[in-house]
């Protein structure tokens, strides 16, 4: 079994080294077909009403909380200048030698 693996191996590197261009060519225009195709559909899209109304339905709406955006707002208005987390200026380091 494996000497039949060995020569289908060995039969399609043969047939790719002596085509390789040929391959490659073939490679990049199937490459180059999939792409025009995708861009041919994404072209012809519907733009009837009905189908752009079902697909806006389909989508959920971002709710806001109203509330925590002022509470925010309050924050960002408020005059603290530093937060309360500040270290005293004078603190000594106890781990000095």
């Amino acid at each position: 079994m494996q000497q039949h693996i060995n020569r289908y191996k060995y039969t399609v590197v043969k047939v790719f080294r002596s085509h390789q261009t040929f391959v490659v060519l073939v490679g990049a225009l199937l490459v180059l077909m999939v792409v025009l195709l995708r861009i041919n559909t994404l072209g012809n899209i519907p733009s009837d009403e009905q189908y752009l109304n079902q697909k806006l339905s389909e989508i959920q709406s971002v709710k806001f909380n109203t509330e925590a955006i002022e509470q925010i707002k309050a924050l960002n208005d408020s005059n603290v200048g530093t937060p309360g987390t500040q270290l005293p200026s004078n603190r000594s380091n106890p781990f000095n030698e």
